[in-house]
């Protein structure tokens, strides 16, 4: 299945007017992690009420043969570019999920999940680090393998993957639908990106960071005659920051088997 971007949801989405500078106060002193303008590791600051977010530019440069488009029997041109928007979504989400780690460990201590399989109480001790800061969790994002760990949750007296982990009826609702979107209020959300026997949590998106878009995904052309072949850059210049390090809390399997 084609990929589709999540990792926008935990952050508020600012479109940048033009010549408007990425500029944002912070109301509690806490650090803040930003992603740099070259894409590197996330860093912290701490100094000053106020930070100006770096922007980065995400680019994918996908070229198709001439002689592939007389061949193939669908639209590949289609295809190639709808291909390159979710490689753009991909690193994108590489680098949010890349920030919210970083964030999750300034202010939040970094929670141990069962590796025998993601319990309930794991997902309530990644809540409970966010909410004694007198916020709401509102979003899980994990990979398949631990949302797999969910839709192993049975209905019986003990605890653990094999029972006591839900009632009869939500057990009935997940072996018939496949489906266990919202625990407690909050959203579970799946991604590939997010690594294996890793689970992140956060609060309202605008009590966890902000995202400014200088420029949203863009395709032109960038054909090359010389080589017989169609091209396009597809593009966007965006910056990211965890505002509030305290609305973002990790857990993690000791042994991750992929």
């Amino acid at each position: 299945m084609d990929y589709q971007g999540i990792a926008r949801r935990a952050l508020v989405v600012d479109p940048l007017a033009q010549g408007a500078l990425p500029v944002y106060d912070r109301d509690i002193d806490v650090a803040a992690v930003v992603v740099s303008s070259n894409g590197s590791a996330p860093e912290s600051r701490v100094f000053g009420d106020r930070i100006t977010v770096p922007e980065l530019e995400i680019v994918s440069n996908p070229t198709v043969r001439i002689a592939e488009v007389k061949r193939r029997r669908f639209n590949i041109i289609d295809r190639a570019v709808q291909k390159a928007r979710q490689e753009i979504m991909a690193q994108e989400d590489a680098n949010i999920f890349g920030a919210l780690d970083a964030a999750s460990s300034v202010e939040n201590s970094l929670q141990d999940i069962a590796d025998g399989g993601l319990l309930k109480r794991d997902l309530g001790e990644l809540k409970v680090q966010i909410d004694r800061w007198d916020l709401v969790t509102t979003k899980y994002f994990m990979n398949i393998n631990e949302f797999n760990d969910i839709l192993n949750w049975g209905s019986g007296g003990g605890q653990g993957t094999t029972g006591g982990e839900v009632d009869p009826v939500t057990q009935r609702e997940i072996l018939q639908t496949g489906l266990y979107a919202h625990i407690w209020g909050a959203d579970i959300m799946v991604s590939k990106i997010v690594p294996p026997g890793t689970v992140y949590a956060c609060a309202d998106p605008e009590f966890v960071g902000v995202m400014p878009i200088r420029q949203d995904i863009e395709v032109m052309p960038a054909d090359e005659p010389k080589r017989l072949s169609l091209g396009w850059v597809i593009s966007e210049i965006i910056g990211l920051a965890i505002c509030n390090a305290r609305a973002v809390s990790a857990g993690r399997k000791s042994v991750t088997a992929n």
